[in-house]
């Protein structure tokens, strides 16, 4: 779709984690939305498919509220009425607030000053759902997250523990990130591991903030200059070469060697990928920006371990993901390259197509009954993640999928 055309296709398939439902990952705390009843209405919704709608509350203004500036002194007085109606008080409260709230020009500081003063045992964040930021170096996502990591204070000396900032799951035990750093004394800290808030401030205390999604980079950048905690990127990639360059960072990031251990990790992986390839053969795979963050570096990697690589389906290409994109075109040029949210979408040119999809963005595009069910590389990092991926192909192509099924089981809140 040309930059000069502002009408989007949005499909059922469309959306992920959304800032309710990861702001709700601070163990014990609570979110406020301050807004009118329309703009609270989407995220009401998805609070309650994602089974958090007891830790979300709405205050909704009207337009004499807004006119008149009331609604700023409503926040103070009704936060005192919300803590009596709560069974316990949280420990952190997120206030959010949306667009309109932009358009006003709204000082903020006063207002968390003057809850501060009244509630001293709880941290107040003011945070935005303003969608007119989307394409701003400060998204919604990115400032709720960084907000979300705000609320830590350092307690104790530095601990052998390396953070991952960017995924909202935790990490199976099974993944070697946790098993390498294990046999060198370190944990693996997400926050997703945490369920009350006291444990949650050790995140403040890491060595090292390893940085898997670009929603968390704004964070990382903080936490070094709040606590001197380190960080590099290492946005997740499928491709074994490149996950064996981000062990070796992080060697020397931790002034580790993890030995023969890595280069076997690295063989497991390539053992499945050859698995994959024989039992899908040359049956087109189609793979979309919603499953996993960067399409274009999967799409290559796929392709030059002889795969067939049908489709890319993304509404962007990232600057990260430029050298990928390039070479893709370069290498396999084949590939059919498709903006899932171009207002053509709504036709579906492509349905009926036979493809093995990873993500059910793609599969609803094409009707596809071949599917592997990821969203946002979730749980995906490392060696551990290139297995379990190839794992997925290979159950994909063998069993049928209901992609609606899919869509409703994910609780996508945009």
């Amino acid at each position: 779709m040309s930059k000069a055309c502002s009408l989007h296709y949005v499909s059922a398939s469309h959306g992920g984690w959304g800032i309710v439902r990861m702001a709700a990952l601070v163990p014990e705390a609570h979110l406020l939305f301050v807004c009118p009843s329309a703009c609270g209405r989407h995220n009401a919704v998805g609070a309650s498919v994602a089974g958090i709608k007891h830790r979300v509350s709405y205050l909704f203004l009207t337009e004499a509220d807004i006119v008149s500036g009331d609604f700023e002194q409503m926040i103070v007085d009704n936060v005192d009425i919300l803590f009596e109606a709560l069974p316990k008080k949280p420990r952190a409260l997120l206030i959010f607030t949306s667009c309109l709230d932009d358009l006003l020009g709204t000082d903020h500081e006063p207002i968390l000053a003057e809850l501060t003063r009244r509630n001293p045992d709880v941290k107040f964040r003011h945070c935005t759902m303003n969608p007119i930021s989307l394409d701003s170096k400060l998204p919604p996502g990115v400032t709720t997250y960084r907000n979300m990591f705000s609320v830590l204070k350092k307690r104790e000396e530095t601990k052998n523990l390396v953070n991952v900032l960017g995924s909202n799951v935790t990490y199976d035990k099974t993944s070697e990130l946790k098993r390498l750093l294990k046999t060198k004394g370190y944990r693996v800290a997400n926050i997703a591991d945490y369920t009350d808030f006291d444990s949650f401030m050790e995140m403040a205390s890491a060595r090292l903030n390893l940085v898997v999604s670009p929603i968390a980079l704004k964070t990382a950048e903080m936490m070094e200059k709040e606590f001197g905690i380190p960080y590099f990127t290492a946005y997740i990639t499928y491709d074994p070469e490149e996950i064996t360059e981000v062990y070796r960072k992080l060697e020397k990031a931790l002034d580790l060697d993890f030995g023969p251990a890595l280069e076997e990790e690295k063989e497991k992986a390539y053992e499945e990928i050859q698995k994959a390839k024989e039992v899908i053969r040359d049956y087109p795979i189609a793979v979309d920006y919603q499953a996993v963050l960067r399409p274009y570096n999967l799409a290559l990697m796929m392709s030059r371990n002889g795969f067939h690589m049908g489709m890319v389906a993304s509404d962007s290409v990232s600057t990260f993901e430029k050298p990928s994109f390039e070479a893709l075109k370069k290498e396999d040029p084949e590939v059919l390259i498709e903006n899932p949210m171009s207002h053509n979408a709504v036709k579906f040119p492509h349905e009926g197509e036979k493809y093995l999809c990873i993500g059910f963005d793609c599969g609803y595009m094409t009707g596809s009954d071949r599917v592997a069910d990821l969203m946002e590389d979730e749980g995906m990092f490392g060696f551990y993640g290139t297995r379990r991926l190839m794992e997925m192909l290979r159950e994909a192509y063998r069993s049928k999928a209901d992609v609606r099924e899919m869509i409703v089981k994910a609780g996508l809140i945009i």
